[in-house]
C-alpha cells in the first residue's frame, strides 16, 4: 500500500512539473511561478540531498531522531530523482511525438490541434496550475534546504567515523597505478592492475584489469576489465569478488578463475 501511495505521489508530481515545462513557451506566468525550469530545480535539489547523505556517511549516528531524519531525507532524495527522471523521459517522448506529428498529414495535424484545444479547457488553468507546479518543486527544495541543518545536527550529535585507509587505498588516492604480474610454470601468465581515474562529475574511480594467458591452451586465456567507484573505506578486492559472484552462469567458470586469482594475490606487496 505504501509503495502504491508513493508511486501515485511521484506520478502527480511529474504530471504537474511536466505540464509546466511543456507549456512554459506559451505561458509566462507558469515560468514566473516556478522560478525557472522545474526539471533543473529538481536536479539541483537532488544533488543537495545526495551530497548531505554522502557526507553523513562519514559520521557514526546513534541518535534516533537523526536516524529517522536521515531515512526521510534518503526517501525524499529517491523520490526527487524518480520525478526528475520521469520528467526527462516524458520530455523526450514529447519531442519524439512532435517530430512524428510534423511529418504527419494535414488532417492528422488538425485533429491533434483540436484535441489540444479541448484539453486546454479540462486541464489546470492559470494561477492554479502555476501554484501546483511551484508546490511540487518546492516540496523537494524544502528537503534540500533542510539538508544543511541536518548535517549541522549530525556534526553536533554524531561521532566521526575512523577512516579505514589501508595502504592500497592510500596509494590509489595519490594517483599511483598498481599492478602485479607473474609467469607460472607451464606457460601461464597472470596480470592484475588498478589504475585510478578522476572524473569531475563522478569523482575518483579505478579501472581494474585482470589478464590470464595460457600459451599452451590459448582457448583458456581471457581478459577482464571493469570500473569501480572509490571511497576512503572501500574494500577493493572484497567488492570485486562480490561483483564477480553476480555474473550469469555462462561466465561463472571465468569469474571463479578470476576470484581464485584475486584471493591468491600477495596484497601486502602493493
Amino acid at each position: 500500500m505504501a509503495e502504491i501511495i508513493k508511486s501515485a505521489i511521484i506520478g502527480e508530481t511529474v504530471t504537474q512539473i511536466f505540464s509546466g515545462i511543456t507549456n512554459r513557451k506559451d505561458d509566462d506566468k507558469s515560468d514566473e511561478a516556478i522560478g525557472g525550469s522545474g526539471l533543473e530545480r529538481l536536479e539541483m535539489a537532488h544533488i543537495k540531498m545526495e551530497a548531505a547523505l554522502e557526507m553523513s556517511n562519514k559520521w557514526q549516528i546513534t541518535d534516533v531522531s537523526l536516524i529517522h531524519w536521515r531515512k526521510k531525507l534518503k526517501c525524499a532524495a529517491q523520490d526527487c530523482n524518480d520525478a526528475a527522471r520521469r520528467c526527462w523521459e516524458l520530455s523526450l517522448e514529447e519531442d519524439e511525438a512532435e517530430q512524428v506529428l510534423s511529418k504527419s498529414s494535414f488532417a492528422t495535424r488538425v485533429a491533434h490541434a483540436a484535441k489540444a484545444f479541448v484539453s486546454s479547457f479540462i486541464g489546470c488553468e492559470g494561477d492554479h496550475c502555476s501554484r501546483s507546479i511551484a508546490a511540487a518543486v518546492q516540496r523537494f527544495e524544502r528537503f534540500a534546504d533542510g539538508a544543511t541543518e541536518f548535517i549541522q545536527c549530525v556534526q553536533l550529535g554524531g561521532t566521526p567515523r575512523q577512516p579505514l585507509f589501508d595502504p592500497l587505498i592510500r596509494h590509489i588516492f595519490k594517483g599511483k597505478t598498481l599492478w602485479y604480474m607473474v609467469m607460472h610454470p607451464g606457460g601461464q601468465y597472470q596480470y592484475f592492475g588498478i589504475r585510478p581515474m578522476a572524473f569531475e562529475e563522478r569523482g575518483l574511480e579505478a579501472m581494474l584489469s585482470f589478464i590470464y594467458e595460457h600459451f599452451k591452451v590459448p582457448k583458456n586465456s581471457f581478459r577482464l576489465g571493469f570500473m569501480l567507484r572509490l571511497s576512503e573505506s572501500i574494500d577493493i578486492f572484497g567488492t570485486t569478488v562480490k561483483c564477480l559472484r553476480l555474473v550469469t552462469p555462462h561466465f561463472k567458470s571465468t569469474a571463479d578463475a578470476v576470484i581464485k586469482g584475486i584471493i591468491q594475490l600477495p596484497t601486502q606487496d602493493f
